[in-house]
């Protein structure tokens, strides 16, 4: 098992001048006394005086020291301790694409589809286009034609479990029924078994904590009050009234609120006793029961609204007395201690093992009650699925969203003590995203956020500091298949951030060469455009992708995703080895770094922020490569040679992009 290491001296007051050689020691190597297994921990000191080793070592948790010159250890006293994880192989040689369903293609055009508005309509919040998982189907010519092989593709789909009052699908209304806007189970066997015969993954987003408003278990606690069996479901659900209060009446008009109908109302000739009432809102977005609607025969709207024996619907502008995600009173936060609801989400979870699914994508998952013991539970039960379906458990690939390294996040990533995954593989790896785009865009992102606090950039300084320090969080295992989204649901498309697809050129190519796997977000491949939430979800601009010779800039774009997706395909280093600063300049705002493996498989990666002015030289001499005599240019088709060490770049070289890869000309 392979695992990352970093020495810096000064961190533990050594003079850098002094340090010829860094070693790490510990039981696999007789703490330094088997001289030849000594030689095989020897750590490589890059440009910056940074010492970074990536070494085959004893799985689990084990004690090492440093060994400075062969003669000083470091620490004198105490020991450091390395932690490997295990994470699945397929994962790290994986690239990925997500997929909003609805946004992606239509296949079904049968199927009735409740607010469809036409495919090149600006999204909103309310409508939806009509994409389903048969529509994903049908694009597997399309994903070949992208990815070249789906062999060590991987595809991440938002969620695809019904939510009729979303297009997003985060208010989940049934965790076991697939969205009929989607299809059914059948077409996402169908789907699963199409990738699978390429050789391809697919995960599924999962939205534990908390349902949406029209979930049967939220409605039946409405109708039945503390009688229900899914009272406990919820978190606190009448901390500060009696009454369980929903905030969706807007202003009235006449005797009832301008947002709200009577459906099958008792106060009418054509009421049907046998048949159920509700108080529908917004064209029956939310259908709340009229408990025993008999008794309102007589009544007026507002004497409806308020003598509801369980719940009560408030305006817009109040909060909900139920505890509701960021509150936001259409999600209802579920309690996930209680035992009902655990089983219930695993056996949900479960059934899409049984379907074939090989992993999940979890929303929100920190912020469930309990997080740790759930989710530590929830892997341990997801494996024993997969083992009783004929699967290899350490198959399983599960990703959290959380948006930074910080605090107690990293917990969710480690190991037990055979250094195997406790709850998560990986993260979802904003704060690569968000310091790249710190650096290239103009504006200082806040953390753990798509928003701009100042505008300005980092330094290519701060950018190599950061890049390092968010490896050195998490075991390598780990950051091998970290999820590197730099475009998301979630997020504004890189395109429309850079403004310049000199500088987007650039920041691919450092999320296809950086540790972790690349994520595409469907759409950016053609050059999608897309800002703050929801005009980053537009549906997928097929008409460029069909008529590229006719859109030069969106061919360029497209043409680079498949070099890149070739590259890392091509060069193992890119997959399983450490990144070595080579070049920090924080006046031309020049960054460098490269991937070793050997000789015959190893990459340079140069990026500028800005156009230069003259050339400049990369220095390589005491790295592992310095002897390479030729270097080629795998994109644009330039060779770049070695004079003394040093490789020659000229303004012009950046002309059409600001970065460039460099891999041996053999």
């Amino acid at each position: 098992m392979k695992e990352l290491f970093y020495f810096h001296p000064k961190q533990y007051s050594v003079d850098p001048v002094y340090v010829q050689s860094v070693h790490i020691i510990g039981e696999f190597n007789k703490w330094g006394k088997d001289e030849k297994k000594l030689a095989e921990f020897k750590l490589t000191e890059d440009k910056t005086g940074r010492w970074v080793g990536l070494f085959d070592v004893p799985e689990g948790k084990h004690f090492y020291k440093f060994l400075i010159n062969r003669n000083i250890v470091c620490p004198t006293m105490g020991l450091f301790t390395y932690s490997t994880v295990s994470t699945p192989e397929w994962a790290k040689k994986a690239v990925w694409y997500q997929i909003m369903v609805d946004r992606f293609n239509r296949g079904d055009l049968s199927r009735n589809i409740p607010n469809l508005i036409s495919w090149d309509a600006p999204p909103d919040y309310f409508n939806n286009f009509g994409g389903d998982l048969r529509g994903i189907t049908e694009k597997i010519g399309y994903f070949k034609n992208l990815f070249g092989t789906l062999k060590n593709k991987a595809f991440y789909l938002n969620p695809i479990h019904k939510s009729l009052a979303s297009n997003h699908k985060y208010w989940p209304e049934d965790f076991e029924v697939i969205d009929p806007q989607f299809g059914d189970e059948e077409d996402l066997k169908e789907l699963i078994d199409t990738l699978h015969k390429e050789n391809a993954r697919i995960i599924i987003d999962l939205v534990y904590n908390h349902t949406g408003l029209n979930h049967y278990a939220f409605l039946d606690v409405l109708k039945n009050g503390k009688d229900s069996k899914y009272y406990h479901w919820y978190r606190k659900l009448t901390h500060h009234s009696e009454k369980i209060e929903i905030p969706v009446l807007e202003n009235y008009v006449g005797d009832k609120p301008q947002n709200i109908d009577l459906e099958n109302d008792p106060r009418k000739e054509d009421f049907d006793p046998n048949k159920k009432s509700f108080i529908s809102v917004w064209y029956e977005k939310y259908k709340f029961p009229i408990v025993e609607p008999e008794k309102f025969k007589n009544s007026t709207v507002e004497e409806i609204l308020n003598h509801q024996p369980h719940y009560k619907l408030t305006p817009l502008s109040s909060h909900p007395s139920y505890k509701a995600w960021a509150n936001l009173f259409e999600i209802p936060e579920l309690n996930t201690k209680n035992p009902a609801v655990k089983k219930h989400l695993f056996d949900a979870a479960k059934k899409l093992i049984r379907l074939g699914i090989d992993g999940f994508r979890l929303d929100v998952p920190d912020l469930l009650e309990d997080a740790h013991s759930f989710w530590q539970e929830f892997r341990q039960e997801m494996q024993k699925e997969m083992a009783l379906s004929g699967r290899n458990p350490d198959e399983l690939y599960i990703v959290g969203e959380m948006w930074t390294l910080d605090g107690i996040n990293p917990s969710f990533v480690c190991a037990d003590d055979a250094g195997k995954p406790l709850r998560y593989d990986a993260l979802m790896n904003y704060p690569v995203r968000e310091n790249i785009l710190n650096f290239f865009s103009g504006e200082i992102l806040n953390k753990g956020a798509d928003s701009v606090c100042l505008h300005g950039g980092i330094s290519a300084e701060e950018l190599d500091k950061n890049l390092h320090e968010n490896l050195s969080g998490v075991s390598w295992g780990t950051n091998q298949v970290q999820f590197n989204v730099f475009s998301s649901h979630d997020t504004r498309r890189p395109r429309t951030i850079l403004k310049d697809d000199r500088k987007l050129k650039a920041v691919l190519m450092l999320q296809f060469t950086l540790p972790g796997m690349p994520v595409i977000y469907y759409g950016d491949e053609i050059g999608m455009q897309g800002g703050v939430d929801p005009a980053n979800r537009a549906a997928m601009k097929w008409d460029i992708y069909e008529d590229l010779l006719n859109h030069k800039e969106e061919a360029e774009i497209f043409n680079l995703y498949k070099n890149l997706i070739d590259l890392r395909k091509s060069y193992d280093c890119l997959i399983n080895s450490p990144f070595l600063t080579l070049k920090i300049h924080n006046h031309d705002k020049v960054y460098s770094y490269a991937r070793y493996k050997s000789e015959s498989d190893c990459a340079i990666v140069v990026v500028v922020k800005q156009n230069l002015k003259e050339n400049f030289n990369l220095d390589i001499s005491n790295l592992p490569f310095e002897n390479i005599e030729s270097w080629k240019d795998p994109i644009f088709g330039k060779s770049y040679l070695n004079y003394g060490k040093n490789i020659t770049f000229k303004p012009e070289a950046f002309s059409d992009s600001f970065g460039i890869i460099l891999v041996p000309e053999l």
